[in-house]
């Protein structure tokens, strides 16, 4: 334990870069909402891609007025 934070302490630069990195990757792994999503995801789906600075995710969730969207959601379902 002694090892992370002396490194913390020697570097907490690359400590907070690895953090953010982190924190990043999970909030571009959130799926789209779709037009069945409850309110709560889609506030919170906003959220935190406002905080993670991805603004074109946040603000543009029309994904459902594509013209392939339906039939991308049936291939995800496994549908033909």
């Amino acid at each position: 334990m002694t090892g992370l934070v002396s490194f913390y302490q020697a570097h907490p630069s690359l400590v907070a870069l690895g953090g953010y990195y982190i924190v990043s990757a999970f909030i571009g792994a959130l799926p789209a909402p779709m037009a069945g999503s409850s309110q709560l995801y889609l506030f919170f789906y906003k959220f935190l891609n406002t905080l993670g600075g991805n603004l074109t995710r946040a603000f543009g969730t029309k994904v459902e007025k594509s013209p392939n969207f339906a039939d991308a959601v049936q291939k995800m379902n496994g549908g033909t």
